[in-house]
């Protein structure tokens, strides 16, 4: 055939078929568009949440071994205490502790995949000298669903919600200087300097909360925050503040001294550690019915036993301190 003994209906469905052809090539370069738009938001995705925050995955599948039934990747932040509650491995590079091994666990249990995301603690609630405290830049942000190992505080609760806790609450002390050459008087600490960690819940207003101690109220004077426990203990060590408040079981440096009475409540409801999340966020829902269940089990036991078993080395408090009716 060819175009000179064509006819009108010849000639339509040949223009037919190029228009036919052509749609579809369109409709192909629109999936192929689609597509690699797709693959660029993840890239975005995966590129800000590295930038926002060191991540070490741990993708944990449910109790049976079979997929997570939502298919979401939940994002739980944590940072680190160098304690058996939570470390870093230094072979591996990997978070370790009692902390990991609970997160585990309860997302095992609730039929979750969890992704534990490592950064500092203050991404997760801040606070500064002379400031009142609140939400840290990360939980704030979206750029993890939660905060793993935080204790419900006034302070905190105006902010955030809090899952179920699964550890006794810690107690918290007074720490000077041993032989106390600065006089510290633990029930009137009027013009005594202090140190707090950013982010803490030892901080100057747990303090003032102490209304039986004669000046806990500060003055912005007697305030100095560091951003980790070693800087705060060297600042009593060097002079610099007259005393801290530190969690009973922290790993005290040579030349320092824990006041036994009297014991600060610096927790909300005698609280122990749960997971913060912001208030608009969904897993609450699935992760209290499932720590209830692992509690209930053996395997919450063993995790408090591998505390000593596996962790032991590591400074911090024993299964006994640190586990719900152990």
């Amino acid at each position: 055939m060819n175009m000179e003994t064509l006819d009108a209906s010849d000639t339509g469905m040949i223009l037919a078929q190029g228009r036919a052809s052509g749609a579809n090539k369109l409709l192909m370069l629109m999936v192929v568009i689609a597509i690699l738009l797709s693959s660029v938001a993840l890239v975005v995705a995966l590129i800000s949440l590295t930038q926002n925050g060191d991540t070490s995955t741990v993708i944990v599948t449910g109790q049976d071994g079979s997929n997570a039934e939502d298919g979401r990747i939940w994002n739980i932040a944590m940072g680190h205490y160098q304690s058996n509650y939570i470390y870093i491995d230094p072979i591996s590079g990997q978070l370790r502790g009692f902390l990991v091994d609970m997160v585990n666990a309860v997302c095992r249990m609730g039929n979750k995949n969890c992704n534990l995301v490592y950064d500092v603690w203050q991404h997760c609630w801040d606070s500064e000298k002379g400031q009142v405290q609140r939400g840290g830049v990360g939980l704030m942000s979206g750029w993890y669903d939660a905060c793993a190992g935080w204790i419900k505080s006034h302070s905190r609760a105006r902010t955030f919600k809090f899952s179920k806790t699964w550890s006794k609450p810690v107690d918290y002390h007074f720490i000077i200087k041993t032989g106390n050459p600065r006089g510290f008087n633990p029930t009137d600490v009027t013009n005594m300097t202090f140190g707090f960690i950013d982010g803490f819940i030892n901080d100057e207003f747990c303090l003032a909360r102490q209304t039986s101690i004669k000046g806990s109220t500060l003055s912005v004077t007697q305030i100095h925050h560091y951003p980790l426990p070693d800087d705060m203990l060297n600042a009593v060590l060097s002079g610099e503040v007259d005393a801290c408040i530190a969690y009973s079981h922290i790993d005290l440096k040579p030349g320092l001294q824990r006041l036994d009475d009297p014991v600060l409540d610096c927790s909300m409801d005698a609280s122990g550690a749960a997971i913060m999340m912001r208030m608009d966020n969904p897993l609450v829902e699935w992760w209290d019915p499932a720590l209830e269940r692992l509690i209930q089990t053996s395997e919450y036991w063993e995790i408090c036993q591998d505390v000593k078993d596996e962790h032991g080395h590591m400074p911090g408090r024993d299964p006994k301190e640190m586990c719900i009716g152990y």
